[in-house]
Parts: C-alpha cells; structure tokens; sequence
C-alpha cells in the first residue's frame, strides 16, 4: 500500500504544462488484483454499525490505468467511487479514447472565469446568544439539555475555504482541544485550508463556534470533532469542483467521519455549454449526486443546502435521492424565498426539511458576529443537529437518522417542494428513535413501503419469500387501532387497503409469530 501512494504521488507531479486541457476520464474496468482502501478504525466501525459490505467502489483504481494516462499528461485527482480521474493534459478527448481502450468515456471541462466569492453578510450586535433562534426552532436545546452536544461525533465540512478561522477565538475551543481532526485542499492538492473563501468559516460556525461574554454564541453541536475539505474554487464554477466534492465524501469515508456538511451547489457552469438541465437532478445522474449517493451507501449522513435561487430549481447534489437536503426559513418559521425548489426531476420531495437560513447569526472570517442569508447556513445548522442526534443514538444507521427526523418534521403528512417534509423537532426525533429499540428490522428482510403517499391501498414488499403470516395494525395518531388485519405473505408482498380510513398520519405496525416487530409511518390521502 505504501509503495502504491508513492507511485501515485510521482504520476501527480510528471509531466505539469500551462497549455493543457481539463477533463474527467472514466474507466471501464478495475483490476480485481487491485488491492482495497485502507479505512480507519473509527470508518470500520461506522460501517459496522450500518452494515456495510465492501464492494466495488472500495478497490483503487487500477494503476496501469494511472501510469499509462500519466504519460499524456496530469492527473489532478483520482475517485475510486467514479472510477475516474480529473486529468489534464494537450491531447483531445477523441485522440485520447483512440489510445487507451480502458477508457470508457471522457467528459471535457468547460473553461472557468474569476467570479466573486458569493458569501455577503450583514453586521450587527448579538446573545445561545443571538443564536437561539435558530436552535429553538428545530427544539435542539432539548437534546443539549440532555448532554448531547455533538461529542464524540465526527463530521466533515466540504467548502470553498476556511479563511482565519483557526486565529478566530470563537473557535478556541475546537483548536485548543485538537477537535480538528483532518484538513485537505481537493482543489490546490495540498493540507493548506485556512485561506481562499471565508464562506467555510461561517458555514463551520453554524456548528462549532462557542463564546461566552459579551458576543455570547453557541452553534448546533459545539463538541464536534472536525474534517476540514475544500473542494469549491471561488475563482471559477465548473465541473472539477463537483468531481473534488466527490474525493472529499471518499476521504470521509476512509477517514471514518459520520456525517459531512455540503454547502455547495452546482446548476450553471462558466461554459454554458456544460451547464446541468434539470432533467439531470434526476438524483443519480450529476457527479455530485453519485458521490453523495455512494457516501450513504457506506454509512455516512450526507447534508446538502438547496440553493438560493428560489422560487427556481434545486440545484445539485441537493437532489441525490440518498442525500438529504435542507432548505431555507426566517426567524418566524416561514419559507425564505430565495431557498430554491423542489422536487428533483424524479419527482422526489426536496427539499427533505428546512431550518433558519434568512438572516442565520454567523460568525465570519474577520472574527465578526453578523447576520448572513442563504441556504448555505440552513444546511450546517442542520446538521450540527443531526450530529447531536447520532451521538444521543449512536446505534442507529445513517437511514434510520434521516427518517426520524424526516417523521419529526411539522409538514410530513403533506410535504411540498418549499420546505420538503418541514422543520424538524429533534426531540420528537430522539423518541422516535428510542420508541424504535425494539423494533427487529432484519426480520422483515429488505422492506419497502409504496406508494408514498397511499390513497386506497399500500404495499409492504421484500418480505421473503418464505410462506408466513403478518398481523397488519394501523394506529392513529391519538393511539386508536383504526386497522387490524392478518395478511398471507405472497411473493414477498402484502397488500393493506384502507376502506374507510380517514386522510392523515398514521402508524402501521407490523407483527411475526415469532413476536418480531417493525413500525413504519404511512400517509393516506384522499
């Protein structure tokens, strides 16, 4: 492994020019000689707990692959979830595919320009502090009442930068405490964070940033351990910088980190011409989506803002259908209307849920407490309370997290496409969470429940195929049975139909002979 790292370090630094083209190049194929990532133990455990297999996005990319590839030019990052690497080099896309017949296909990078950085922010005085407001509104002080603020939990922030946040005393205690745990420049190839954008810097305050005294502050989970990443260029918006999100969830993955913060979207590229449609927010096609799609998959909770183009689309990886992504609202609990759209192009709610992203009390790079506005303070609010909520449930898997809070939220029993299923109370969702320890969800199999929401009917389907009995019982939510059947399993499926039942929320319970439960919840329209 470590002769490997060598021989990869060496194909980075051949063959540098100034006149070179940048593209991404996919590969055909991995070498199954090819030996797996190496993961820390913190990333053993994780994936432990949720129950995950290694599988094919582990092995590294073949190096035959990298060292033939190296000949005609750089290599400027390499995913092994992609299979592909962001390469640069004189020689065209064609002329490249002719050459190298491991070569499945290669997208070319349209060209970038210096934009400005898009982070604004409006100055004035503070008290929780100032930042009450957006703790109160997801009922987070509830579980910081219950010692759960984030400690020993691991979460990632991917940014455009980190500008003077480690010379900022709002975030003394993380330095002073080592809590920040791992930092890497996805887009310069270097460990150098603390310098290019400060929207990193606000966007890490929303969790982490604690101060007592006169400017009094505390963000969502200020016990945190922290990964630093940059993987947004501000001087530009094109492609690489979704391929650079997708190296930075790996890193996460083999670095063991729980839960990662994306503040980032990609819709409009410099070039036009390689800019996404919204049919592409189909949430499996943008690379950003990939990654965020294979980050869940290995057990990681991945937080996405929507973007700030409302009343237009979401923008990506806000649409991963694996990801979860938080939308924006004021101090009163209303839509801010520049928090961006959903559902994704495959009709899927997104926004998942929505948290304080309109005038969000921040801390940025010059030390200032002041108020800033956008989707991309939402989303760390969220998941500093998400965080806390790992840590409170430190059994549970990234899927049951989600859900919970999902279930938790004011709109679910009518989702829209402003605030997805709406503002999470995280003390309804730690009780969901602990309501569920009994619950034995192995002895259901793969269960999948549709369609969502149900009008006449519902179906329970991966429960096996072997032949056996399931008592269906549906609760309200006042605890009335309104519901109580015994259904034969046929294929793997039962279906439950609802004559006579009432639009609303409600629980459906399901039992083995063997007293096996699982509870799911369910909502039926008209």
């Amino acid at each position: 492994m470590q002769k490997l790292g060598i021989v990869i370090l060496g194909l980075f630094l051949s063959n540098a020019t100034y006149s070179q083209e940048k593209m991404i190049v996919f590969f055909k194929d991995k070498n199954t000689e090819n030996q797996l990532q190496e993961f820390s133990e913190r990333s053993k455990c994780r994936r432990e707990r949720n129950k995950v297999q290694a599988d094919a996005k582990d092995l590294l990319v073949n190096t035959d692959y990298l060292v033939a590839l190296a000949e005609d030019g750089v290599l400027m990052g390499i995913s092994r979830w992609l299979n592909a690497v962001a390469f640069s080099s004189s020689i065209s896309r064609s002329e490249l595919m002719e050459k190298h017949a491991f070569i499945s296909r290669v997208t070319v990078i349209g060209k970038g320009k210096v934009t400005i950085d898009k982070l604004s922010a409006e100055e004035k005085s503070l008290n929780y502090g100032m930042a009450a407001t957006q703790i109160e509104q997801l009922n987070l002080d509830c579980l910081h009442d219950l010692g759960y603020t984030g400690n020993s939990i691991y979460l990632a922030v991917i940014d455009a930068g980190f500008n003077n946040m480690d010379n900022i005393n709002y975030f003394d205690s993380v330095y002073l405490e080592s809590r920040v745990l791992d930092n890497y420049n996805f887009v310069n190839n270097t460990p150098f964070v603390y310098a290019f954008s400060g929207h990193g810097t606000a966007v890490s305050s929303c969790i982490v940033a604690e101060k007592a005294g006169i400017d009094n502050y505390a963000g969502a989970a200020i016990d945190v351990s922290l990964a630093l990443y940059v993987a947004e260029d501000v001087t530009s918006e094109t492609e690489i910088e979704e391929f650079n999100v997708v190296l930075a969830l790996e890193r996460c993955d083999s670095a063991g980190v729980d839960l990662a913060n994306i503040s980032l979207g990609y819709f409009n590229f410099d070039d036009s011409t390689t800019s996404h449609v919204y049919a592409d927010l189909d949430g499996q096609t943008t690379i950003a989506a990939m990654g965020v799609n294979t980050a869940f998959s290995k057990g990681i909770v991945v937080l996405t803002s929507a973007g700030n183009s409302g009343p237009s689309n979401i923008s990506t990886p806000c649409d991963a259908s694996d990801g979860f992504c938080v939308g924006a609202i004021d101090e009163f609990g209303d839509y801010a209307s520049f928090s961006s759209v959903g559902p994704n192009a495959a009709g899927q709610v997104k926004p998942d849920v929505a948290a304080m992203g309109k005038d969000s009390w921040v801390i940025m790079a010059s030390g200032d407490l002041s108020t800033g506005s956008g989707t991309s303070f939402s989303s760390p609010i969220m998941a500093g309370a998400t965080a806390c909520l790992i840590q409170a449930n430190p059994t549970k898997t990234a899927g049951q997290i989600i859900e919970a809070i999902r279930e938790s939220a004011h709109q679910f029993s009518a989702p829209d496409g402003l605030l997805g299923y709406g503002i999470p109370d995280f003390c309804v969702a730690n009780d969901i969470l602990n309501n569920s320890a009994v619950i034995n969800e192995s002895a259901f199999g793969k269960l999948q429940v549709y369609p969502v929401p149900a009008s006449e009917f519902i179906i329970l389907d991966g429960l096996g195929q072997t032949k056996t009995e399931i008592k269906t019982t549906v609760f309200s939510t006042s605890g009335a049975t309104v519901l109580d059947e015994i259904h034969d399993v046929n294929e793997g499926k039962i279906v439950i139909r609802f004559s006579g039942i009432e639009a609303g929320v409600y629980t459906l319970e399901l039992t083995k002979k063997n007293d096996a439960r699982h509870y799911t919840r369910i909502l039926i329209i008209d």
